[in-house]
């Protein structure tokens, strides 16, 4: 039986498509698995090696910047997840995780601002809105440590103070 050449080709370029597709489906599966299995090293690997076939692809840029944060370089952390804001602003994400690297090195004022900057991106968006109660709480706690020695005996400082010491928790982690 004799197929038409162009036909064969066409099917033949849409079958290396589809799997073109699959492969890179399944490694941004396979990234996101090693990182939610606490292996961020083979996940930080599996990024790069999918990143070189496809260097602009948002998810797996994402997930390289998750691997490294979880790795703790921070900056390289940083610098993927600026580049993805720059790429692709109207994304809350990596402002998320900007704001999470900042709040880790106590930089209150501008993990506020990159959260209020991930909300006007995505109102809508939860991690963000915990994460900036987190960081308003950790400036609250600052202004009223440094009114502490100015107003000794002071009930509802002292009483603030105790509370949001109980509510304070580990810094914002990564809005995956």
């Amino acid at each position: 039986m004799n197929l038409p050449t162009r036909g064969c080709a066409a099917c033949a370029i849409l079958l290396i498509a589809l799997l073109a597709q699959r492969v890179h489906a399944d490694a941004a599966g396979d990234v996101q698995k090693a990182i939610d299995q606490g292996d961020a090293a083979r996940g930080l690997q599996l990024s790069l090696a999918a990143l070189v076939a496809k260097p602009g692809d948002a998810r797996l840029r994402f997930l390289q910047g998750v691997a490294l944060f979880d790795l703790k370089r921070d900056a390289q952390a940083l610098e993927v997840f600026s580049s993805l804001a720059q790429d692709f602003p109207q994304l809350p994400e990596p402002q998320n995780n900007i704001a999470a690297l900042h709040a880790r090195q106590g930089q209150w004022e501008q993990a506020r601002a990159a959260l209020e900057l991930a909300l006007r991106n995505d109102p809508s968006q939860a991690a963000a809105r915990e994460n900036l109660g987190d960081v308003y709480l950790q400036l609250a706690l600052q202004q009223w440590l440094a009114a502490a020695p100015k107003s000794a005996g002071n009930p509802a400082l002292a009483r603030k103070l105790r509370l949001g010491r109980e509510l304070q928790s580990v810094p914002v982690e990564p809005g995956r």
